[in-house]
């Protein structure tokens, strides 16, 4: 059963914020309001790699984590996820960073595919210690993607990856975007749908540069899984982790009863709490 916390959260969003998730907005209109939400920012530290930019959060620490923050496409990492890795990285005792690319519609695909792969490339080129990724949402495809790159090149991968919620098929061909279609809290399919039309452009959502679920199996670094059981993208969890696991990465799947989209970003919520702890754990072990 969900919290009561989780539930009252769930209530409130199909009240306040389903309605405008699911609408047919201009991004860059929308954008434009983020900042009037954000109190913290990025803070001063900062360095361009190539046309991504990699915020620096906390300095302490031998391992780095890299959040990779969703928002499809179209829309930086904010606060909250600003707070989920200083969260994380204090549990863990590492250096943390955010990593944002570049925003759709302006910048179309392959953009943020390529900002991702080009950034971990230098990353994981420059550091000595161990390298953990976060993503979240759409920034799933792109972590995922450059993965399978990285792999294929030859280059070093992230010694752990942690997936929240992510995307992994743009062309939707998951069940649960019918299954879950109104029972997520958030939004329905429609709200994947206008994201990926911003960032695609045409483009095929089934390629299988675009989208992981859709490329051949690769062998990936241990990688945690966590998702809500009904949001309307879990089946991109479910279906590419199955696939993972046939090419031998060593996985682990947690399905939160009713969580929504993203849900660690809701700090003080029993469930949130819960999946820091484990994504603190999977870091942390041998």
């Amino acid at each position: 059963m969900p919290s009561e916390a989780l539930s009252a959260f769930n209530e409130e969003a199909r009240q306040t914020r389903r309605a405008l998730l699911n609408s047919d907005f201009d991004p860059i209109a929308m954008r434009g309001m983020l900042p009037t939400l954000d109190a913290v920012g990025p803070g001063p530290n900062s360095r361009q790699l190539g046309l991504a930019t990699l915020e620096l959060r906390r300095e302490e620490g031998a391992a780095l984590l890299i959040y990779v923050p969703g928002g499809g496409f179209c829309f930086p990492g904010g606060d909250a996820h600003r707070a989920l890795l200083d969260r994380v990285c204090e549990t863990v005792d590492a250096r943390g960073a955010m990593l944002q690319h570049r925003l759709a519609p302006e910048h179309p695909y392959p953009a943020a595919h390529e900002d991702v792969a080009e950034a971990l490339r230098q990353i994981l080129g420059e550091e000595t210690g161990p390298v953990f990724v976060l993503s979240d949402s759409s920034a799933g495809a792109l972590v995922l993607s450059a993965c399978a790159k990285l792999q294929r090149e030859g280059h070093r991968l992230p010694d752990k990856l942690v997936c929240l919620s992510v995307l992994t098929d743009l062309a939707m061909t998951g069940h649960s975007n019918i299954s879950n279609a109104e029972a997520d809290p958030m939004f329905g399919p429609q709200a994947v749908m206008h994201k990926v039309f911003h960032y695609l452009q045409g483009a095929n959502p089934a390629q299988p540069a675009a989208s992981p679920f859709w490329d051949e199996p690769v062998l990936l670094p241990d990688t945690l899984f966590i998702v809500g059981s009904s949001e309307v993208m879990r089946d991109d969890t479910l279906r590419y982790a199955e696939k993972a696991e046939r090419a031998g990465t060593k996985t682990r799947v947690s399905v939160y009863e009713d969580a929504p989209h993203v849900f660690p970003l809701l700090a003080g919520i029993p469930e949130a709490d819960q999946a820091v702890n484990e994504i603190a754990a999977f870091l942390q072990a041998d």
